[in-house]
């Protein structure tokens, strides 16, 4: 994790991976942060597999999450608010990283994220996004969800709260990642 690092230590030009996630409700058995800890997850593999050099930024826990905001626990910054940090980070962050990508663990996120990255593109940032969803995954608080938690973080999941919930496949468009930068 870059934030471990004193500045002298990052390495020139690098290519910054930052996880972005969601504070909400995910069903009675799952943990408010469930998208923030799948996007880490995704985003520390995939610095394992990048080549050299990678570092991954701290989480952005917060998203736009507004579709839940009836439940308690749900944090939401809304569309344009996420579209603005994503932005002011990602022009911070070109002073010197090589390019900067996104990696998205909410759904909801992806229209803000996607407003950011093309103005960011417009402005001849490096800049991409990539999303945690897998083909055939379940919606929210699913199958999906409930194993990749109890792979990732067990302890914090109550099966026992468990209740069927929406099967239904993630719509396309949360799947959709930016072309290369």
């Amino acid at each position: 994790m870059s934030a471990d690092l004193p500045w002298p230590a990052l390495p020139s030009s690098p290519t910054v991976l930052i996880p972005l996630g969601s504070t909400e409700q995910h069903g009675p058995h799952l943990p408010l942060h469930t998208d923030t800890t799948i996007a880490v997850a995704v985003t520390r593999a995939a610095s394992a597999r990048l080549a050299a050099p990678v570092v991954v930024a701290p989480a952005l826990v917060y998203g736009a999450s507004g579709e839940h905001q009836g439940f308690p626990g749900t944090m939401s910054l809304g569309t344009e608010a996420l579209r603005f940090l994503l932005v002011e980070l990602v022009r911070s962050l070109s002073l010197w990283a090589g390019r900067t990508v996104i990696v998205n663990g909410h759904g909801g996120n992806v229209r803000g994220l996607a407003e950011a990255v093309t103005q960011l593109r417009a402005e001849g940032h490096h800049v991409a996004w990539a999303p945690c969803a897998a083909d055939g995954a379940d919606a929210h608080a699913g199958r999906s969800e409930t194993s990749l938690m109890l792979h990732l973080a067990p302890h914090l999941v109550d099966l026992a709260r468990a209740k069927p919930g929406n099967l239904t496949p993630f719509p396309s468009s949360c799947r959709t990642s930016s072309p290369e930068a």
